[in-house]
C-alpha cells in the first residue's frame, strides 16, 4: 500500500541530506539562529534510515524473501555505486587526485596511506566510498540489507520486545558516535541501526503509534528544537565524530535526530498532502543522492569561486536549490533518454 505520507518524508529527508553538503556554499561559518539550524539538517542522513527500515517491514515483510531483497537493493543500490564510484575513482587515478597523490593529506582518514598502491587505494576507496561527498552511505547500507534476516526477526517481535531491543541498541549508539571521515562502515552500522530498527517498530505497530499524530509531532519537534539549541549553547556543531574505541561522550545530535525522525513521521501523517513536484523529488530519491556529489563536483571546478567564508543565506539557498533541481533533471533526462537502451536504475539508481 502507497503512503503519501511516506513518499513526503523520503523527499524532505533527501532535500536535508543535500542541503549539509551545500553548507560550503554561504553557510559554513555560522553563528546564532543559523548554527541552530544547521545543528538540525546535520546529521539528516539519519531519517533516511529511518525510511529505509519503515519500508523494509512495510514492503518487504508480508512476501519475505531474502534473495529477492537483496537482488533489489544489488539492482537500485550496489550496481549505481559500482558505476558511479568506478567513474570517479578512475578521474581521480587519470588526474592524480584524491588519495592518489602523495601529497594529500587527511587527518580524518587515517585508513587511507600515502605508501598505498594504487590497487590498494583503489579497493580502499570501494570499501569506504571515500571518492565522493556521500557515498560512504552505500558501504554501510550494504552490511544493513545483509542483516535482512536479523531485521526480519525484529519486525515478528511484540512491540515491548522492539521497544526493549531499540533503547538497548540506542545506548551503544549514544557512545558509538559516527566515524572519523564516515570511512568505518562497521562504526556506521552499529550507530545508524537503532534509525532503522525504529522505523521498523513505526510500521508493524503503525495502528497504535499514529494516534494524536498531530499533537505528537508537536512536541516531539519542539524537543528537537530544544536540543538542537542545547547543542549550540555548549558550543558543539553539527556531528558526532571519533574513532570506535574511543571514548567520546553522549552523542546529543543521536537523541536529537531520534526525535526528528518520529516527530517527522507524525507531522507528516497528520499533515499528509500530495504534491507533484514532492513527488517528484520523492521519487528520484536515490538517484539525487547518487548525483548530487556530482553537481557539487563541478561547481568546485567552475572558473569563479562560489565556494565562500563568509555567511550569504541567499547565495545557499540558491546553491541548494540549483543541486536539487539539476539532480532530478539528469535523472530524469537520462531515463528517458537511455532507458530503453539500458534500464537506468542499474547506473543513477532511477
Amino acid at each position: 500500500m502507497f503512503l503519501q505520507s511516506i513518499s513526503n518524508y523520503r523527499a524532505l529527508a533527501i532535500m536535508m541530506i543535500v542541503s549539509v553538503h551545500v553548507y560550503p556554499y554561504g553557510l559554513e561559518n555560522t553563528t546564532g539562529y543559523l548554527s541552530v539550524i544547521k545543528n538540525l539538517l546535520s546529521n539528516s542522513t539519519a531519517l533516511f534510515v529511518f525510511i529505509s527500515g519503515f519500508m523494509f517491514h512495510h514492503v518487504f515483510m508480508r512476501n519475505y524473501n531474502y534473495k529477492k531483497f537483496i537482488k533489489s537493493k544489488l539492482e537500485r543500490v550496489f550496481s549505481p555505486y559500482l558505476f558511479l564510484s568506478t567513474l570517479a575513482i578512475a578521474l581521480l587515478f587519470i588526474t592524480n587526485n584524491g588519495y592518489f597523490s602523495e601529497s594529500f593529506y587527511d587527518s580524518d582518514t587515517r585508513f587511507f596511506s600515502s605508501s598505498d598502491s594504487s590497487f590498494i587505494t583503489i579497493v580502499k576507496y570501494y570499501l569506504t566510498g571515500r571518492m565522493l561527498t556521500a557515498y560512504w552511505y552505500i558501504p554501510f547500507a550494504i552490511l544493513l540489507f545483509v542483516c535482512a534476516p536479523l531485521h526480519r526477526k525484529y519486525g515478528l517481535l511484540s512491540m515491548n520486545k522492539q521497544i526493549a531491543i531499540f533503547l538497548l541498541f540506542s545506548i551503544v549508539s549514544l557512545f558509538v558516535h559516527r566515524s572519523m571521515g564516515n570511512i568505518n562502515p562497521f562504526q556506521m552500522l552499529i550507530y545508524f541501526t537503532p534509525f532503522y530498527l525504529l522505523g521498523i517498530l513505526f510500521s508493524k505497530n503503525r495502528e497504535v503509534l499514529t494516534r494524536n499524530s498531530l499533537s505528537r509531532g508537536l512536541i516531539l519537534m519542539a524537543l528537537t528544537v530544544l536540543l538542537a539549541i542545547y547543542q549550540y549553547s555548549v558550543g558543539h556543531q553539527g556531528n558526532y565524530i571519533k574513532p570506535l574505541f574511543q571514548y567520546g561522550g553522549v552523542d546529543i545530535m543521536f537523541i536529537q535526530k531520534i526525535f526528528m525522525a518520529t516527530s517527522l513521521y507524525y507531522l507528516l501523517d497528520a499533515l499528509s498532502f500530495k504534491n507533484k513536484c514532492v513527488d517528484y523529488v520523492s521519487d528520484v530519491s536515490f538517484a539525487i543522492y547518487f548525483l548530487h556529489p556530482w553537481v557539487l563536483t563541478i561547481l568546485k571546478r567552475l572558473p569563479f569561486e562560489l565556494q565562500i567564508p563568509t555567511v550569504d543565506v541567499f547565495k545557499y539557498v540558491f546553491v541548494f536549490s540549483f543541486v536539487i533541481i539539476f539532480s532530478v533533471f539528469i535523472a530524469i533526462f537520462t531515463h528517458k533518454i537511455l532507458n530503453s537502451v539500458i534500464r537506468t536504475k542499474y547506473i543513477i539508481g532511477y
